[in-house]
């Protein structure tokens, strides 16, 4: 049996992905946004036209999951959903140009954000923290028959949200 206390890096990863979700969801409330809403959109700004079903992937959430989240969206007037022309079952979704100006506040966010978490690190520690776990995420991939790592590394997704946060 694993206990918390024998499994020092999983645990150690664990515990800072949680206060990283917790402390982002904190950041972007007084824009009555989530850290997911705040990923799906930066998602669909890098790639206008995306479908929900690769916005699912991407967020690696179920796709009525991400159908109420779209649905949520949409309803803010900050994104469009429009038929796809090559699949009449799926939907492409593009950033309303009204949104840009939230992305302004958020990017902010990241930098401050940045700055507060990674505060005492020098560059040499942060390369050494980004190899040493970019080798962990990929022999976990490699150990898995999917190619879905058994755990999530929560830089992938923000850096897919907004590339700022990759350092995280």
């Amino acid at each position: 049996m694993i206990r918390k206390q024998d499994d020092l890096l999983g645990t150690l990863i664990h515990d800072v992905a949680h206060a990283l979700r917790l402390d982002i969801d904190q950041r972007v409330k007084p824009f009555k946004l989530t850290r997911v809403k705040w990923l799906a959109l930066g998602i669909i700004d890098d790639h206008p036209g995306i479908t929900q079903a690769e916005l699912a992937n991407k967020l690696e959430l179920g796709s009525a999951a991400v159908g109420r989240l779209v649905d949520r969206l949409v309803e803010r007037d900050f994104v469009e959903r429009s038929p796809d022309p090559d699949d009449r079952r799926a939907y492409q979704l593009e950033v309303k140009p009204n949104t840009k100006h939230l992305f302004a506040e958020l990017d902010g966010i990241s930098e401050e954000m940045r700055k507060s978490v990674l505060d005492g690190l020098s560059r040499h520690e942060l390369d050494a923290l980004n190899a040493g776990l970019s080798k962990v995420r990929d022999n976990l991939r490699k150990l898995t028959t999917t190619g879905t790592a058994a755990m999530i590394v929560i830089a992938d997704n923000l850096a897919a949200a907004s590339p700022q946060m990759a350092i995280i």
